[in-house]
């Protein structure tokens, strides 16, 4: 299947370079590449079975094509549609590509994988917030959101909601628990630094 998965991978690239809303600044191919790497990272960290493995790779680049028109809402239940259609031309049997369509929809907020593949993805797709570039990462997704909706968005009402989203999101896989969890704390610890800096900056 590797030449398939190369031939895949092309193909997807350049429909990334021909379809993606120039506006959708954080839903885009470094995230998509970062989600890659941290599937394979985490599935071979279980041990998977190489089938397993190619099919995480696919989820991870296709999990996000549905913001490509640049719209958020229900962007899983488009991502997936895609997938099980742009996935027929390629060596992914009826199983695997329903497999793989399962873990994009598993990616959507409040996240509920039902299996240790969709467990995965959620925990990649969330990786950024036990990274040391999750503040950054999150003024660039403040930025997608005010270009696609056209509104602009206060600093510190934006950190607020990202403290409240960190403080309610939990990682699946005892992976992350183990690897991510500690940087994710840190990092809401600086989150919350960075709002009581703002919000006296305002009294």
């Amino acid at each position: 299947m590797d030449i398939l998965l190369d031939t895949f991978e092309l193909a997807i690239r350049k429909l990334f370079a021909e379809r993606l809303n120039p506006d959708v600044c954080y839903h885009n191919i470094d995230h998509t590449l970062s989600i890659v790497a941290k599937v394979k990272e985490i599935g071979v960290y279980y041990n998977l079975e190489q089938e397993q493995l190619d099919e995480l790779f696919l989820a991870g680049w296709l999990h996000d094509v549905g913001y490509w028109n640049g719209v958020a809402m229900d962007h899983e239940l488009r991502g997936a549609a895609f997938a099980r259609e742009f996935l027929k031309q390629y060596d992914v049997s009826e199983e695997g590509i329903e497999r793989i369509c399962g873990a994009i929809l598993a990616t959507k907020v409040p996240q509920q994988p039902h299996n240790l593949m969709e467990a995965i993805i959620c925990d990649a797709d969330l990786y950024h917030l036990s990274s040391d570039q999750c503040y950054a990462q999150t003024l660039l997704l403040k930025k997608e959101t005010e270009q696609l909706s056209g509104n602009s968005i206060e600093l510190l009402d934006w950190l607020k909601n990202s403290e409240k989203f960190m403080i309610n999101h939990h990682y699946h896989t005892e992976y992350a628990a183990k690897f991510f969890q500690q940087g994710k704390e840190e990092n809401l610890r600086f989150l919350r630094t960075k709002i009581e800096e703002l919000a006296k900056a305002e009294i």
